[in-house]
């Protein structure tokens, strides 16, 4: 099997949009035939992506995955092995203007796929400075005998005569070739997230295409043919075991999947691995599915629609019925407020929940969207999605709530902060075949627990 790949590792500047970002789609409109994956972007990131390439966008990493034999099977199965299958991937932070702090996640996911990295790395400063601090980043890929990075991109540069110097200079005292620079003038600013989702946000998005595309369409700017020529080096691609679940057979609905989920299309594959016929289910297009057994509502940014779905009469009747008729129903993260009896607005308002649970939840106004914080779950008693003592992977939302007032349903959930290794919470609600969590709750790491839980609805 040959699957075509490579990763961008990127020197993002703050408050700007990320270089791999601008390459990806660039490199899609000088005529390279380009599938988008992410790794350890940003909730906006991917959101931007996603509009941009106008394709659902894939979220790959071996956290994320659980392990390596995931992280190559959820590959495998959404790769296109007719384009090439690029990665974009954060390189770090520099903590000065000498340094940069490389991250792991682009030398690891190198490894596990076998594939060259392309690194992107800002060309603001002097030839001499530029060259020392690229050349420190080239030696944390290099391991034995093998350096992954095949090239460089700089970027922020200034000029044309500006990059004729950098190369000069970067070219004497290096071996890895550079591939092109993108000029500061292309840079443009990062929309928030919100941003994204307010119907002004096409004049936004439009003037970020502009800018990838003056940058596709300027000769010898970028060399973007040599780009997909290195994502054919590593042909050979080992394939994992195949899959051991026997298929389920059966219909699973994604809420809002096109427009409002945050977690890419990873829970919609996993299902289709799982044997489910997936529907996108949007509530306020399409019928209520009731010939659906699972109801999945991915964590997206529920905060925006919750109000208006809600007093959308067909979806409202369609959940009372789904949660009557025992259907497998999961929220998950940012979805989870408004199954309780009221949750409040960012803005303080207060709003009737389905009414499934007795808690009640809230969208504080968020302080780090732009960050995640890693939490390890672990089931601390049975429950209709997890047992006891079982783990999974997941992020912490801080613009996420819920409260349960006199716990009469206690929570099956706890996580621990994984830099710290101390527990910090409990999560994760059931009642009949409805399961809820304010944790962004990772379903691909463990597929085992997606799976049992799965079983619970056999045809």
């Amino acid at each position: 099997m040959n699957l075509p790949r490579l990763i961008i590792a990127d020197e993002a500047t703050p408050g700007m949009v990320a270089p791999g970002v601008v390459l990806a789609y660039a490199m899609k409109r000088a005529g390279v035939k380009v599938k988008v994956f992410t790794c350890a972007r940003t909730e906006a990131e991917m959101r931007l992506l996603r509009l941009l390439m106008e394709e659902p966008v894939v979220s790959l990493d071996t956290y994320a995955c659980g392990s390596i034999k995931n992280l190559k099977t959820l590959f495998q199965k959404t790769a296109d092995p007719e384009a090439l299958n690029v990665v974009v991937v954060p390189l770090g932070s520099r903590t000065d203007e000498e340094f940069i702090q490389v991250q792991p996640e682009a030398l690891d996911l190198a490894k596990s796929l076998s594939c060259g990295i392309v690194v992107s790395l800002t060309g603001a400063g002097s030839p001499a400075l530029t060259t020392n601090v690229t050349s420190a980043v080239l030696e944390t890929f290099g391991t034995g005998n093998e350096n992954y990075v095949l090239g460089v991109v700089f970027t922020s540069v200034k000029s044309g005569r500006d990059y004729q110097l950098l190369e000069q200079d970067y070219g004497r005292k290096t071996a890895i070739i550079s591939l092109g620079y993108i000029p500061k003038e292309i840079e443009r600013p990062m929309p928030s997230l919100l941003d994204m989702y307010n119907p002004a946000a096409g004049t936004r998005i439009m003037q970020i295409k502009s800018a990838a595309i003056q940058l596709a369409s300027t000769i010898h700017q970028v060399e973007w043919q040599i780009l997909d020529a290195f994502g054919h080096l590593k042909q050979d691609w080992t394939s994992p075991q195949e899959s051991r679940y026997p298929a389920k057979n059966f219909k699973a609905a994604i809420v809002g999947d096109k427009r409002l989920s945050l977690e890419g299309c990873n829970s919609r594959e996993l299902f289709r691995y799982l044997g489910c016929e997936v529907i996108d289910y949007d509530p306020w297009e399409d019928r209520f599915p009731l010939d659906a057994e699972v109801v999945y509502f991915p964590h997206s940014v529920a905060a925006l629609y919750t109000d208006a779905l809600l007093l959308h009469p067909p979806f409202f009747q369609g959940m009372k019925q789904a949660f009557a008729a025992n259907k497998l129903i999961f929220a998950n993260g940012a979805s989870a407020p408004f199954f309780g009896q009221y949750y409040l607005t960012t803005g303080g308002q207060k709003h009737e929940g389905l009414k499934f649970f007795p808690f009640h939840g809230s969208y504080p106004s968020p302080t780090k969207r732009d960050e995640t914080h890693k939490i390890e779950i672990r089931g601390t008693g049975d429950s209709i999605f997890s047992k006891n003592d079982e783990k999974m992977r997941g992020y912490l939302l801080d613009y996420v709530h819920i409260s349960n007032p006199g716990n009469p349903i206690p929570p099956v959930l706890s996580y621990r902060d994984i830099r710290k290794n101390v527990e910090i919470g409990s999560s994760g609600w059931s009642k009949g075949y409805c399961f809820v969590t304010d944790l962004h709750v990772e379903l691909w790491s463990n597929i085992d627990v997606v799976n049992r839980w799965l079983s619970l609805r056999k045809r």
